[in-house]
This record gives C-alpha cells, sequence and structure tokens, in this order.
C-alpha cells in the first residue's frame, strides 16, 4: 500500500489523468493506483474538485513558471510558451479543469502575474485588462486546436481535387512550436499597439 498524502494522491491523480482523460478521472481510479480504498483519499480530498484542484495545483509547483526578464513582452511570451508545454505533456488536465470549473491558488497566481504583466506595458488600466483577457483565452485556443488538428485524418484525395490551395495546407509539415512563437509574438504586439493607437 502506497503512503497517503496529498502528494502521492496529486501524482497518482496524474498518472490517471494522463491515461484515462476526464471521463475515466474518479476517485475510485485514483485509489486503485494507490491500492487504497476510496474513503482513504476523502481524509485529504473533500470531493472530486477538490482532486482536480490538488492536481493543478501540484502540476504548477513542479513546473513553476519562468522568471521574469525585465520585458514585458518576452516574458508575456514565456508564460504563453510554458503554457502550451504544460497542456501538450497533461492534455487532459485543461478538460478537468473545465468539466469541475474550479479556481486554485495557484491558477489565479497566473492570472495575476499575466494581467500584470500586460499593466507594464503602459497601456491604460482598461485597456490593459483587455488585452490580457483577450489573449489569454488565445493561448488554450490556438493549443487546443493545434493538438485537435495533429490527430485528425485529412481529407482524402478526392475531397482535395478541385481545392489546390487546400491541399498545400495539408501538404504543408509547419514547425508547430515556430507557428505558435509567430502567433503569440505577433498578438501581443498586435494588441499593443492597436490599443496603443486608439483614444479613450
Amino acid at each position: 500500500m502506497a503512503e497517503v498524502n496529498p502528494q502521492s494522491i496529486a501524482a497518482a491523480a496524474l498518472r490517471i489523468a494522463d491515461e484515462n482523460g476526464v471521463k475515466g478521472f474518479t476517485m475510485r481510479a485514483v485509489a486503485g493506483a494507490l491500492n487504497v480504498t476510496p474513503m482513504a483519499l476523502y481524509h485529504h480530498v473533500k470531493n472530486k474538485a477538490a482532486l482536480a484542484a490538488l492536481l493543478i495545483d501540484s502540476i504548477i509547483r513542479e513546473h513553476p513558471l519562468p522568471p521574469s526578464t525585465g520585458d514585458w513582452q518576452e516574458d508575456l511570451w514565456s508564460m504563453a510558451q510554458w503554457a502550451r508545454e504544460n497542456i501538450h505533456a497533461h492534455p487532459a488536465v485543461a478538460d478537468i479543469r473545465r468539466h469541475y470549473q474550479i479556481w486554485t491558488p495557484s491558477i489565479l497566481q497566473m492570472t495575476e502575474r499575466w494581467l500584470s504583466l500586460w499593466q507594464q506595458s503602459g497601456l491604460e488600466p482598461d485597456k490593459a485588462l483587455l488585452a490580457a483577457t483577450s489573449s489569454s483565452l488565445s493561448i488554450t485556443g490556438f493549443v487546443e486546436e493545434e493538438m485537435f488538428f495533429r490527430t485528425m485524418p485529412p481529407p482524402t484525395e478526392e475531397m482535395l481535387s478541385m481545392l489546390p490551395n487546400v491541399r498545400l495546407m495539408f501538404d504543408m509539415q509547419p514547425d508547430s512550436a515556430m507557428q505558435f512563437e509567430l502567433f503569440m509574438r505577433s498578438l501581443i504586439e498586435g494588441l499593443y499597439t492597436r490599443l496603443s493607437e486608439q483614444t479613450s
């Protein structure tokens, strides 16, 4: 029997999430991975939402945010890259967070830092907030679509026969990390430029 504590529960929960996804993320499955009864977990987490929160916070603690460079744009890019790497490493975790609709201290600290970096841009407070929320939503959307298209079968030759530009898109083998960097840097620069030019 494994020792049951928040650290061992989080590690087992991550294995279950990685292997079984959100549908297989249950107290029983995590308890089984630790070779204990589900009741043993309730001394540490009161329900599955609390289990999900423990899992998310443990991932962020084990993979801390990159240190600040003093350049707000570079720091935003580093955070976006960090988020992409974590979503790729544990794709089910984002689904679990949405399913249980939870906020955790670590998530709120990430959010605070993202907002703070946009405030460092010199934009007016309301525009910095708009840029922060818009760019944050874009990260998850981009990465989830990136992962979806990576596993989705391409159209058939018959479907592509009269669509040369679409064929080029499917024939192209882009560097996904390069695409993400191009997207995020362009988004950050574009939001800053556009909002800087707007008058209140």
